[in-house]
């Protein structure tokens, strides 16, 4: 392909905000899914705690499985509209379908409800892949200029931030809306589902139409490589090692917190619905703030910094709350804005971690397996909050929680304090950790920027700036 240097551009507002409002879409039809599916099937749905996380493991598992095929499709995609975009548009149907049909509570026996539910969450995060591996590939594939994908990064997740907000506060305030509207608690559901699945295409289209003609053109995959084969490759390189072992901490820790505010709010502390949506609302506004400040700062200084105080922060904060304890609705509320430290963090920087990850890796093997590395690196995040949502619904199980009972056991209640406090607060912690070690600072990144414009203009250079990143 041709020289990459012209590709190392400033990009107009209006394509980063255009880029950026797909991650709305992104937002709300994951985090939905991870804050009231095990609600919906336990308490609407009528399935035991234990087979509710079993259907959500089944479903992410799928998810994490497919990612590979998608990520090594779109390197593989050889369409004049580039190897990115297109998969954003057939995506936006089936994900408008499949959000609605997850949530619709279908009157069959108990077998065929459990199958209807596993294949559903197979089908809806098929869709949701085949939108987010090549979304998220082309963050990297819009400028090569490393402050301006930071950039778009930092407006990307203010979208996604208000889709916290969309996927946390929204679906509670329409199931009562539909209620109001004399349907059944159940179609409510379905409607509410329904009406976030519409917003979420919404957003994924206008991200495939502001794009248009601003996506690098790489040189596509062999398509006569097996499907497979760059998997050893990318696996034994440390610095990805690090960074998806990260992303599997934070999003157990995420999905572990982000499912339990709900059986937080109105078990332990005895809230309704509506004052439940405060937290998520409180969450949101203090998460917008976080993304602007973590975008400015990681501009300012080196990312990787920002992204371990931050972290810290939120994990030491969430500790503290075990201790604390839960009582009254305003303390759920800042225990939920103090979790977005570490949450926003992650969100903002964590794929521009990877984006350096993935060119350095271009700079050592000749290969930019942007869609491959995502893939993997969606991969363990998906592992991470499948393993949390199940280890949530084994948790409640044991310790006695019944959605027919008024008042729940002492036992219930604890295990909930504590899945909202101190086991997502390690979690986050051990993340911060392992990024600690992650070896990709600023320097040694632009170091090696520097040494690929003489290597590309056919000068000598040297590595010895940043040879521990290779």
């Amino acid at each position: 392909m041709e020289n990459l240097e012209k590709y190392d551009r400033h990009l107009p507002m209006k394509v980063k905000v255009g880029f950026g409002i797909a991650n709305l879409g992104d937002t709300i039809i994951t985090e939905f899914v991870g804050a009231f599916l095990i609600f919906f099937l336990t308490n609407i749905a009528g399935i035991r705690p234990t087979l509710a996380g079993t259907i959500v493991f089944i479903g992410v598992i799928w998810d994490a499985i497919s990612d590979p095929i998608i990520g090594t499709m779109s390197d593989r995609c050889t369409l004049k509209s580039g190897r990115r975009r297109p998969f954003l548009l057939i995506a936006a149907g089936p994900i408008i379908l499949f959000t609605m049909l997850l949530f619709t509570a279908v009157e069959l026996s108990a077998g065929a409800k459990t199958a209807y539910f596993i294949i559903m969450t197979i089908f809806y995060w098929t869709a949701y892949t085949l939108f987010n591996i090549p979304y998220l590939s082309l963050g990297s594939e819009l400028t090569t200029n490393n402050d301006e994908k930071t950039s778009a990064s930092s407006i990307r997740q203010v979208f996604g931030t208000f889709g916290l907000l969309f996927a946390n506060a929204l679906p509670l305030l329409l199931v009562t809306a539909f209620e109001n509207q004399a349907m059944t608690e159940k179609r409510a559901w379905m409607m509410a589902a329904l009406t976030l699945g519409v917003i979420a295409a919404v957003a994924i289209l206008i991200t495939w139409r502001s794009t248009r003609g601003w996506e690098i053109h790489y040189k596509p995959q062999d398509k006569g490589e097996p499907f497979f084969k760059n998997l050893g490759k990318v696996l034994v390189y440390k610095p990805y090692i690090l960074i998806i072992v990260a992303s599997f901490l934070f999003y157990f820790a995420f999905n572990t917190c982000n499912a339990t505010v709900v059986y937080n709010a109105l078990v332990v502390i005895g809230a309704s619905e509506a004052e439940t949506s405060i937290v998520y609302t409180t969450g949101t506004v203090v998460g917008i703030f976080l993304s602007l400040l973590i975008g400015k700062l990681a501009v300012k200084y080196d990312k990787k910094w920002v992204f371990i105080v931050f972290m810290t922060i939120a994990g030491v904060a969430l500790c503290l709350f075990k201790v604390i304890g839960f009582h009254s609705i305003a303390m759920q509320a800042v225990q939920f804005s103090m979790a977005h430290f570490g949450i926003i963090s992650f969100l903002v920087l964590s794929y521009n971690l990877l984006y350096d990850t993935c060119e350095v890796y271009e700079f050592k093997s000749g290969n930019m397996l942007t869609g491959v590395m995502i893939s993997y690196f969606s991969f363990f995040i998906k592992l991470g909050k499948a393993t949390a949502l199940q280890v949530v619904g084994i948790i409640l199980e044991i310790n006695g929680y019944n959605a027919e009972l008024t008042t729940q056991p002492e036992s219930a209640k604890n295990a909930v304090e504590s899945m909202s406090s101190i086991i997502p607060g390690i979690l986050m912690l051990l993340c911060a950790f392992v990024v600690y070690l992650y070896p990709i600072t600023r320097e040694r990144f632009r170091a090696m920027q520097e040494a690929k414009k003489l290597r590309d203009a056919g000068q000598e250079y040297s590595t010895e700036a940043f040879e521990k990143i290779l």
